[in-house]
């Protein structure tokens, strides 16, 4: 093993903590669970005065005892992968287990599980639109036309959510975007008279967009005591539900105005 006395090592340990720690919150982990990884990766080498303070945007590695050392690193976006989670609570396991593996190679490995891809787009979209038609087949929606409609809907509302995320990173207006979309294709087709109502393709494509994962993880960062992540997940999961509501909401009430029915 390096010198654990050894400056360079000592930010290099540091560095890598903080590596693994963004790719965890980027990719959706519980705040608890990336500090107890930071801290157990900087244990694992022989440093054992380390404060880590994590929230879904911010992560802050600093030695509050000998040298003074600290580093930061703010998270600008979020999503929720859970095979690179899986992956990066492997390695972790694996770097604190092993002791001798070199910095150079577990800043490698770190670096190949951010650029995995579990999924090809297509099967992503193909998995959506199913999803959502059969959801859409539970509340009644259970005629081809319909089930057929619900999976292009939801297709073409999740590919413009990743559009306007790349180009605004909002999630809320992305959202609330896409959630305009889908409620407009349910009216558009029941004028067409294509599918009978559009209250179960509206139900059924929304789904993808819900931030039920998001909302789940803040309560559970509530529970293990970390109020303010858990807080800000909440209200960001609340934020997301609103602006899809509002998107839905603002078509039916401009349809409902010019004299639609539903």
């Amino acid at each position: 093993m390096e010198n654990e006395f050894s400056e360079a090592y000592k930010k290099s340990i540091l560095r890598l903590a903080l590596f693994l720690g963004e790719l965890m919150l980027i990719n959706g982990a519980e705040t608890f669970r990336v500090e107890d990884t930071i801290l157990r990766i900087c244990t694992s080498r022989g440093f054992n005065h380390i404060n880590v303070f994590a929230s879904p945007t911010v992560i802050i590695i600093a030695d509050y005892r000998f040298d003074g050392y600290s580093f930061m690193k703010t998270i600008k976006a979020r999503s929720i992968d859970l095979n690179k989670i899986s992956l990066l609570n492997n390695f972790s396991r694996k770097f604190v287990a092993n002791t001798d593996i070199p910095l150079v190679d577990a800043m490698r490995e770190l670096k190949d599980i951010s650029s995995v891809t579990c999924y090809s787009p297509k099967l992503t979209y193909l998995s959506t639109g199913l999803g959502s038609a059969f959801f859409a087949c539970l509340l009644g929606g259970n005629n081809i036309s319909n089930f057929i409609s619900t999976i292009i809907t939801s297709i073409l509302a999740v590919i413009l959510y990743k559009k306007i995320m790349k180009l605004s990173s909002i999630s809320a207006f992305s959202s609330l975007a896409a959630s305009t979309v889908i409620a407009s294709i349910g009216l558009i087709l029941t004028q067409l008279n294509i599918i009978a109502s559009p209250t179960t393709l509206i139900v059924g494509s929304i789904m993808p967009l819900l931030p039920g994962v998001s909302f789940i993880k803040g309560i559970r960062d509530l529970i293990s005591g970390d109020l303010i992540s858990g807080v800000a997940r909440s209200f960001d999961a609340c934020v997301t539900a609103v602006s899809i509501a509002c998107g839905v909401g603002i078509i039916l009430n401009m349809w409902i105005s010019l004299g639609g029915n539903l």
